[in-house]
């Protein structure tokens, strides 16, 4: 069974995709001691519009059917770069590339839908992305977290350009 093939070394992933992750399975195989070595997606306009939705979403799925937060950043990180033998990636030690996802953890009331689109699960935290790094330098930001009031910087920039 499933226990024997993770003992073998099998390992296993979410893949959320279209049509491959139910509550009705995910949600007692974490119940029974049986989560996840990884979570990932299968991103594709049928899966980001259907039920999938981001990779956030899918984590905060994780998080609504019992899987602790730290947990499911590892699974998100240190497991996956494992598993494809790229050991340099998914952790944030001393010189490794500062590749980072910034999260808003926000505490609510949410839904999160499977793959038929219509099996809901609720949780109470939804991780919303607010800034991505790669290799130290800031790729995306959701809220302008990384920069500067708009009249301080204009403000140091004449300053600037008047020397």
């Amino acid at each position: 069974g499933l226990f024997e093939g993770r003992a073998r070394g099998v390992k296993f992933d979410v893949g959320h995709g279209g049509g491959s992750f139910y509550w009705y399975v995910a949600s007692p195989s974490i119940e029974q001691g049986f989560p996840p070595d990884s979570i990932s997606t299968d991103l594709h306009i049928g899966s980001m519009n259907g039920g999938m939705k981001t990779m956030a979403n899918t984590v905060s799925k994780m998080l609504a059917i019992g899987v602790p937060l730290t947990d499911a950043i590892r699974m998100s990180t240190w497991n996956p770069a494992q598993q494809v033998k790229r050991p340099d990636l998914g952790h944030l030690s001393v010189d490794a590339v500062a590749d980072v996802a910034v999260f808003d953890a926000r505490q609510g009331k949410f839904g999160f839908l499977d793959s038929s689109r219509e099996a809901v699960a609720h949780g109470t935290t939804l991780l919303v992305p607010e800034l991505t790094l790669k290799d130290g330098t800031v790729h995306w930001d959701l809220n302008g977290i990384a920069g500067e009031d708009w009249e301080t910087y204009y403000s140091k920039r004449e300053n600037r350009l008047a020397k």
